[in-house]
């Protein structure tokens, strides 16, 4: 049977992308209970796009069906992948229903009313690029060419070109084939990764995929990983620049590849992407339709974000180029971002404040995918379903539904256009274009002909185009395709000194970076190249100095380090510059350091914290090394300072000793190997790094470096400090660099300095001190020394510091911990459990148990729009059992998180407060009680703070709920999503 859609509650999708988000949806315009979809005109009119742009329909059912993914051949036709047997597959003994259609547009209205299945039986197929006489089409574990080699209109050939990607989860696979500038196909992983290898090579050596994503190269049959990695979207930007995205992350550029991090095997490099995720979550959305996500803290943000494309074409306003669009299917909308420089990596911002570019009102409208037209256009790819979740993100009782094909026969493609076009262009004919005519379109100003043209001259590999691309690499009109064309050069091997230099010195910034990447791997043999990248260093443009930092490290001599010096020099306060100027260094970090500080780089004339990075993290690199003599060197350089030189002497003495402790040894044993007086000199400094620590009125970044560097003092002096920072030091994250700083320590007086001010610890300082205790085998003996004593509890370890004692290697730790971590409920909480058992099996209504919500709950839990947030999140309680949820209302003390630990705080006038610890500064403490109601105390106010070691929901709850009132609470809990509309369930009709 079909879903009725009552005040509308639908569970959406999260096709390709890691999800595991349930979503729910419900429109702004609430459709009549009963009504399915809407004709695809009744719902084009509940697009909503930006002004001065209107939305077309392109295809519908019955030409396209769970559209997914789709692209434009040379010859203007719309190749479109169907997913139509998801989310479970085929039913056992039956073949896959995914297809892989041709569409075309025979009386040039713009509707592609034509439709034919080119080849059929797909498996989970999810991306398609047009190649030669078929397309690649992912369809993990395998990508294939699907090929029609009799002409017929259908393939006839499958040929797997590549195996071994993960097949874990039917939204979790291998996707978007897409053709970069330099001829390589890139594909993202799907988050799983897998072995990858070339089909048919068995003994081959397979390609890890962990963490990263893949390329191949069909004309040179050659295959490697990438950096990234992406979920479902994979695009370029007219440089070649990559992007992918994750569910809850839209906008991820890869900035610094593979083979520029793995060269200096020393080099901690920042993560390969940049992306939006902060600690507030994912970038907002404003959708139409009610947003309801797995957790509600979810809402109004990203949580199924796919199909990232960055729009290369001419047809919108020239403010839509280069700008960055991401689907969200959970809202039915797509979001736009407008791209901004920022260093070697970019900033951005929407275009419109609380506004998407394009948002409906229809809750079936689920946008999965975007592509570019031959006319310019942007186009959607609408799914167009009212249950796309995967079935392993819902709760068991909803797994096997009747209604998860609901829609499965629709699917629409929206085409984004200006309001003011009138005719349609015609198809393109590019099938028959010359090999001349082909090179002359790499300077299109419509970025679809430009990879169209590419991808036609590397599938006809004509000797004939190297004359005219060698022309066109020189004296084009565009920039992009003067770069278009000196990639095809190079993937030819036909690239020249000349053309080679002439984009070394042009005046387009775009044009010297590309110029710069080609050259890089001919650096140590051409020495003219080499001279005009060096020429480079000082670059007014970031970008550009940035990959001039990454060619100049595939130059062994040490000729790159003054270049190098003025490239960090100037990029110091941008991490993908320190990162690209670390990569090139393997092995000269210690001269690359004394260069910057000496004339004419003169690092140390201004303090800043950019610079002050660079100098450590140059300072970490020589200290991997361990290389008596350099470290002298740069111990010595670091005493020459004159200006704000505390400053400096701990960046730099700090970044030595994190890269000696990266090779597990210790700064303070380390200067045994040095001179005596670099030695003496610098055990001198250490011990005055204390007062430092402790200086109230010193700048709080040089007293954490100080306190970090007292891990390595003497005890004698660092001991007394590091504890009294630990209990008075009024701000939390130096208090946390104590307890890290303590735990670094060896001696036996550690444990005790941890554990002894335990009680008026606050959760995150809490958290440090008991990693620090587990991290060490004598000190885990003391931990459960105080867990018997009552010190702590069980509960006041995380997950992961339990499992770590409960298997520890030494035998001893191991059993205590399993014996003293096992579950310990008090008798009158058995009994208590004991008694409401019934509730989790007998008949319950959700209505009454939203009532008894509103009356027990809300004071500090929300759900719905019901409540307040004072407790944890409990939206999220689909795969958990009502057994489950039973424990935590009636014994909520059992697996406490210990960020809802109730502490109690006394002040100096005689008041006792209680509550959670909801925020914290150097000067005040705010906690949390029921309703929401806050209290800030001033630091200077507070005698004693501590914990109670319990949950701020009390136990008892059950005096005020009867058995029958549990059983309606469990089910509210369990069902509170679908009670607006009707969800069917396994066996309804």
């Amino acid at each position: 049977m079909k879903m009725r859609i009552v005040g509308l509650r639908v569970v959406v999708p999260c096709l390709a992308y890691s999800l595991g988000w349930l979503v729910v949806a419900s429109t702004a315009q609430e459709p009549k209970p009963g009504k399915g979809p809407l004709e695809p005109e009744e719902a084009r009119q509940t697009i909503q796009v930006d002004p001065g742009l209107r939305v077309e329909l392109v295809a519908a059912e019955p030409q396209i069906t769970s559209p997914v993914a789709m692209a434009f051949d040379e010859q203007g036709r719309l190749w479109v992948v169907e997913m139509r047997d998801y989310p479970n597959g085929p039913a056992p003994g039956n073949p896959p229903e995914g297809r892989l259609k041709i569409l075309e547009d025979g009386d040039g209205d713009g509707f592609f009313e034509q439709s034919r299945v080119f080849a059929d039986e797909l498996l989970f197929a999810n991306g398609v690029l047009p190649w030669k006489d078929g397309a690649i089409v992912t369809a993990a574990p395998h990508i294939v060419w699907l090929l029609d080699t009799d002409g017929d209109g259908t393939a006839d050939v499958r040929e797997i070109l590549y195996e071994g990607f993960a097949v874990e989860n039917p939204q979790l696979r291998v996707s978007h084939p897409t053709l970069g500038i330099d001829g390589w196909i890139a594909v993202a992983n799907g988050l799983r990764g897998g072995q990858v290898r070339r089909a048919g090579e068995d003994d081959a050596e397979p390609i890890d995929l962990s963490g990263r994503d893949f390329r191949f190269d069909l004309v040179n049959d050659r295959a490697e990983p990438i950096a990234g990695m992406g979920q479902y979207g994979l695009t370029f930007d007219d440089w070649g620049r990559r992007f992918v995205c994750t569910n809850r992350n839209h906008l991820v550029p890869i900035i610094l590849e593979d083979r520029y991090a793995q060269r200096n095997p020393d080099l901690p490099a920042p993560g390969r992407a940049s992306d939006d995720q902060t600690a507030g979550g994912a970038a907002e959305v404003f959708p139409l339709v009610e947003q309801f996500t797995t957790s509600s803290l979810h809402i109004g943000s990203f949580s199924a974000a796919c199909g990232v494309t960055v729009y290369r074409g001419n047809l919108l306003p020239e403010a839509y180029q280069g700008s960055v669009f991401t689907c969200e299917p959970t809202g039915s909308l797509v979001h736009q971002e407008v791209l901004t420089p920022d260093g070697a990596a970019f900033s951005w911002a929407p275009a419109r404040k609380g506004v998407e570019f394009f948002a409906s009102t229809d809750h079936w409208c689920r946008p999965v995918a975007m592509a570019h037209g031959p006319d310019g256009a942007l186009y959607v790819v609408d799914m167009y379903r009212a249950v796309i979740e995967h079935p392993q993100w819902m709760p068991p009782e909803l797994r096997e539904r009747p209604d998860l094909l609901d829609g499965k026969d629709h699917g629409r493609i929206w085409r984004i256009v200006p309001e003011s076009r009138g005719d349609r262009p015609e198809s393109p004919k590019l099938g028959e274009a010359s090999t001349a005519e082909l090179v002359g379109l790499l300077d299109h100003p419509d970025g679809w002909w430009r990879t169209t043209a590419q991808r036609l001259l590397l599938q006809r590999q004509d000797p004939e185009a190297i004359d005219p691309l060698r022309e066109m690499a020189r004296a084009a009109k565009s920039a992009e395709g003067r770069a278009q064309a000196a990639w095809l050069l190079e993937h030819a091997g036909e690239l020249d000194e000349e053309t080679l230099l002439g984009f070394l010195c042009d005046d387009h910034p775009r044009l010297r970076e590309q110029g710069t990447l080609l050259a890089e791997h001919r650096l140590l043999e051409d020495g003219k190249l080499r001279d005009a990248v060096i020429a480079l260093a000082d670059d007014e443009d970031a970008r550009v100095r940035f990959q001039a930092a990454l060619a100049l490290g595939f130059v062994d001599d040490d000729v790159i380090l003054d270049p190098l010096a003025t490239i960090a020099r100037l990029g110091a306060n941008d991490r993908w510059t320190r990162a690209a100027v670390g990569s090139a260094v393997p092995g000269r970090a210690g001269a690359l350091l004394l260069t910057l500080l000496e004339e004419p780089h003169g690092l140390t004339d201004q303090t800043d914290e950019g610079r002050l990075i660079l100098l450590q993290e140059l300072a970490a690199l020589v200290g991997t090394q361990r290389d008596p003599a350099e470290c002298a060197e740069v111990l010595e350089a670091l005493w020459q300072i004159d200006q704000d030189a505390e400053r400096w002497r701990l960046a730099g003495l700090n970044g030595l000793t994190e890269g000696l402790a990266r090779r597990g040894t210790r700064l303070g044993s380390f200067l045994e190997q040095l001179p005596e007086a670099i030695a003496d000199r610098t055990a001198e400094a250490l011990a005055g790094f204390g007062e430092t620590a402790e200086d109230a009125d010193a700048d709080p970044a040089a007293r954490r470096d100080a306190i970090r560097l007292l891990a390595q003092a003497p005890w004698d002096v660092a001991g007394d400090s590091l504890s009294r920072l630990l209990v008075e030091e009024p701000d939390q994250g130096l208090r946390i660099a104590a307890a890290q700083a303590l735990a670094a320590r060896t001696e036996p007086e550690v444990a005790d300095r941890l554990l002894h001010p335990w009680r008026s610890l606050t959760p995150a300082v809490r958290r440090e001190v008991a990693q620090g205790m587990v991290a060490r085998a004598d000190r885990a003996g003391a931990l459960l020394d105080a867990m018997e004593q009552g010190l702590l509890a069980p509960r006041d370890l995380d997950a992961n510091q339990s499992r770590r004692l409960r298997d520890h290697p030494t035998p001893e730790v191991r059993d205590r911990a399993r014996s003293l971590l096992a579950s310990s409920l008090p008798a009158e909480r058995v009994a208590v459990l004991e008694r409401y058992q019934e509730a989790i099996e007998m008949p319950a209504d959700p209505h009454r148990g939203r009532e008894v919500f509103r009356r027990l709950c809300i004071t500090c839990h929300r759900l719905e729009d019901q409540g307040v947030v004072v407790g944890p999140d409990i939206g999220d309680t689909r795969t958990r059992t009502k057994a489950a949820l039973l424990s935590d209302i009636l014994n909520p003390n059992e697996a406490i998180d210990a960020n809802y630990v109730s502490y109690t705080v006394a002040t100096v006038d005689g008041q006792v407060l209680g509550g959670l610890i909801a925020s914290e500064t150097a000067s005040a403490l705010t906690l949390l009680r029921a309703e929401g109601q806050s209290e800030t105390i001033l630091k200077q106010e507070i005698e004693e703070i501590r914990s109670d070691g319990v949950s701020l929901m009390p136990e008892g709850i059950e005096q005020d709920l009867t058995v029958q009132e549990m059983a309606d609470l469990l089910d509210y809990l369990k069902n509170w999503r679908y009670m607006d509309g009707v969800v069917p369930l396994t066996g309804q009709e």
